[in-house]
């Protein structure tokens, strides 16, 4: 693993000494899963997630870019001057403190101090890293990294963190590789986070979503009117309205009953009677 090896190569420093403010950050829209939020770097737009709250003992919950993971503790504590950080979830060394403006001044975490570290100048891709190998008391204590040479430092030792870390390394000697939780790595469009979130790093509220084409009717919603039986005492299909005929209208009233079926007939048969009875008068 890459914690392994980045531990075994020394302890590492990184202090960015390029300005990547002249970089253009491009704010690109992307569709990021709930629970997370966009965020802008100099690779451009990413997705991130929140802090989880599922870490074993020993471990601690890191955010680093898209991907949410439990960071390990150090193998040991690190030197004076050093603390633990990760860059990843299988990435992590000693790396010194902020730099001090001068020795025996009081810092943040501390006191500062002039320390001696393997320094080595590392170009990664378009900027240069002043990377701290190791603590040194000579320059022969650099010989396992010969890029490097023993210069001192001004940095804020930090006395609790180091205990801290020693107690981190204790609590994790009793935990099982298989009870460490797996990074989740935000992706756009990805599936959404499922680790219980931390309660100091709560989870942003959801975005609005459109309603479902086949959405269950809100509950709260008053209801339509049931409709009413139909009255016995009319006739079957009374009241409904017919269909439609070819040359007609719609929502015409075109059918008839027997009765006035029956009643059409005899009118018809009186007016013929009627017509007959005119051409025996006149002839």
């Amino acid at each position: 693993m890459r914690l392994a090896i980045s531990f075994a190569l020394g302890f590492s420093a990184v202090v960015l000494t390029t300005a990547a403010s002249a970089d253009v950050v491009p704010n690109v829209q992307i569709d990021c899963p709930k629970g997370t939020t966009q965020e802008r770097g100099h690779g451009g737009p990413y997705c991130g997630p929140p802090m989880r709250a599922d870490c074993p003992p020993g471990y601690e919950p890191q955010v680093y870019g898209s991907t949410s993971y439990c960071e390990p503790p150090p193998p040991a504590p690190c030197p004076e001057g050093m603390h633990w950080k990760s860059r990843g979830p299988d990435e992590a060394s000693c790396t010194l403190n902020d730099s001090c403006p001068s020795a025996g001044r009081t810092c943040e975490t501390g006191v500062c101090k002039e320390l001696s570290f393997c320094i080595e100048e590392v170009l990664e891709q378009r900027y240069l890293f002043t990377v701290g190998r190791g603590v040194c008391t000579t320059p022969s204590d650099c010989a396992a990294f010969p890029r490097s040479k023993c210069q001192k430092r001004v940095t804020c030792t930090n006395e609790e963190a180091r205990t801290s870390e020693a107690k981190r390394v204790a609590a994790a000697r009793g935990v099982r590789a298989s009870a460490v939780p797996a990074p989740y790595v935000a992706k756009p469009g990805g599936a959404p986070p499922r680790y219980p979130i931390r309660k100091d790093d709560p989870e942003p509220p959801p975005p609005p979503e459109a309603p479902a084409p086949n959405e269950t009717p809100d509950a709260s919603l008053v209801p339509d009117a049931p409709s009413e039986p139909p009255d016995a005492s009319l006739p079957p299909q009374a009241g409904e309205a017919k269909p439609p005929r070819p040359g007609g209208c719609a929502g015409c009233e075109v059918g008839m009953s027997e009765r006035d079926t029956a009643g059409w007939a005899a009118l018809m048969t009186l007016l013929g009677l009627g017509i007959a009875m005119r051409r025996r008068k006149g002839g």
